[in-house]
């Protein structure tokens, strides 16, 4: 074991952000997940859809053509990705739109379950000791799972630790009597909010042939009845696979394999957000604001700041290790090290300055001190020199994360530093 080559493979929520992803990245490798190969990142729903369509594959239940959402139903999250199926073997993928998700997974289930005890029991909930409060959620679980809704099931019982008879309360020998409409009024909001989801999903890439289900919550018979019921009346097909709750884990293993062997899944992905640099461009009056305006001390010439040059676009195609890239132009006298903004934003039509609602992403570190500076060109204002320097960042996407190379006449130079915020 201490002479192989361990690849450690983390998912998350495709609803999280670039920086969050990164953080989890940083701290995999500092736990000393990263000593021969850094440890990779990928999407959970992602992941679930290769593991599960490579099974339908074998059962020769795919086709080509066919368009499958995938509703990736966990215990914090759920995201919902819809893709058409380009070919089989290997598996290529592309995203029809731009992937979705919410936080109303079934810890959200549990939160209301803590709301009814607290109802019902008062003052004898609340003074329970953190420990037992924990351990009423957990032994929750087991109802939450059991549900389905049945007429045969009226009443479940979760044991609340340390208590004994309440009668008022509904507690008989430690144990809560939770009726089945009660079950029902647990669950019913989250799945509300789930179906708003994969509804607007549908409403935006219909029609959908199949509906894959899978995630921890995803094993829930209830919800899973639900879901048919809903997405019968659109003629969708919903799939629930085999072991949904570890289909994301087998996919991530899957696709971590896909390294070293010679079929590798092809996914084209949709950009959830824009991305782009904040530049200084040349002043307009009446198109820039007065407060952006400055003038370069090297050139003389007056620029406009806090201007964002957007260059991927929000629903915009990117397959699978494309490289994206963008050229800069600096002047300067003193050789020095350069950082730009790399920012981002959500909305559909994006700003062309600094401002809400756009954020900033990472700071972006180019060092070309190493170079002698007649490798650049060299200008005059008056008696006083300065220099150009014109470099390219090369955008990468790979598995859904962003990583970035400097170029320069032609030579790559490493990769450029990224600071997230």
């Amino acid at each position: 074991m201490q002479r192989a080559n361990i690849v450690f493979a983390l998912t998350v929520p495709a609803i999280w952000s670039d920086s969050a992803r990164k953080k989890t990245q940083d701290a995999a490798t500092k736990a000393g997940m990263g000593k021969h190969l850094p440890p990779q990142i990928f999407s959970e729903p992602e992941c679930a859809a290769i593991h599960t369509l490579k099974d339908l594959d074998a059962t020769s239940s795919l086709r080509t053509n066919d368009r499958i959402l995938v509703c990736d139903a966990g215990g914090g999250t759920v995201d919902i990705i819809t893709y058409d199926v380009l070919q089989i073997d290997p598996l290529g993928l592309v995203e029809c739109t731009t992937g979705t998700g919410d936080y109303c997974g079934s810890t959200f289930i549990d939160r209301e379950f803590e709301n009814l005890v607290t109802k019902r029991m008062g003052s004898d909930y609340s003074s329970l000791l953190p420990a037992h409060k924990q351990q009423v959620v957990k032994n929750f679980e087991a109802a939450k799972i059991a549900f389905r809704d049945e007429s045969e099931h009226d009443m479940f019982y979760v044991n609340i630790p340390t208590l004994g008879d309440r009668e008022t309360a509904g507690v008989h020998a430690g144990n809560l009597q939770v009726s089945r409409e009660e079950m029902r009024d647990l669950f019913n909001p989250i799945i509300q909010r789930i179906q708003d989801l994969v509804g607007a999903q549908i409403k935006a890439v219909s029609p959908v042939g199949i509906l894959l289900l899978v995630g921890g919550f995803g094993e829930s018979e209830y919800l899973y009845q639900r879901i048919i019921a809903w997405a019968s009346t659109s003629g969708i097909r919903v799939l629930q696979p085999r072991e949904a709750s570890t289909a994301i884990v087998r996919g991530a293993v899957m696709k971590a394999l896909e390294a070293t062997g010679s079929s590798k899944t092809e996914i084209s992905r949709r950009s959830r957000r824009w991305y782009g640099v904040t530049v200084n461009t040349s002043f307009i009056e009446g198109r820039h604001l007065p407060e952006d305006r400055l003038q370069n001390i090297d050139t003389g010439q007056v620029l406009a700041r806090n201007q964002i040059r957007w260059f991927i676009k929000k629903g915009q195609l990117l397959p699978d290790e494309e490289t994206i890239r963008y050229g800069f132009h600096r002047d300067f006298r003193h050789l020095g090290i350069w950082k730009d903004n790399l920012v981002c934003c959500t909305s559909e039509v994006p700003p062309s300055r600094l401002e809400e609602p756009v954020a900033k992403l990472c700071t972006i570190t180019s060092d070309l001190t190493h170079l002698n500076k007649n490798k650049f060109g060299r200008h005059w204002r008056g008696f006083r020199s300065y220099y150009t320097a014109h470099y390219t960042l090369c955008l990468g996407v790979q598995d859904n994360n962003l990583t970035f190379k400097l170029e320069f006449r032609g030579q790559q130079y490493g990769f450029a530093n990224i600071e997230f915020d």
